[in-house]
C-alpha cells in the first residue's frame, strides 16, 4: 500500500555572480514550479551573492534556479 512521505525538508540555494542578476536570473523553482526569488545577500571578492531558503514538502524534489550558465549555483 503506498503511503505518502510527509516529511519537510529546507533547502539553502546560494547564487553568486560576477554582474548583477535581475529577479527573473534569480528564480528558485522545485519540481517545475516557483517557490522564491533569491534575495540580494551582499558582496563578496567582487561577487554578487543572493540567497534563498525554500521549504519543500518532499525531501526528493528537484530544485533548480533561473541563473544563467555562468553563474555559480550551490543548493544545500
Amino acid at each position: 500500500m503506498f503511503k505518502p512521505n510527509n516529511t519537510t525538508t529546507s533547502k539553502t540555494v546560494k547564487i553568486s555572480a560576477p554582474f548583477r542578476l535581475d529577479p527573473s536570473q534569480r528564480q528558485v523553482l522545485a519540481d517545475g514550479k516557483l517557490i522564491n526569488v533569491a534575495a540580494p545577500a551582499g558582496r563578496q571578492y567582487g561577487e554578487y551573492l543572493y540567497s534563498a531558503t525554500v521549504t519543500l514538502l518532499r525531501e526528493d524534489a528537484s530544485v533548480y534556479t533561473t541563473a544563467p550558465y555562468w553563474a555559480s549555483v550551490e543548493i544545500r
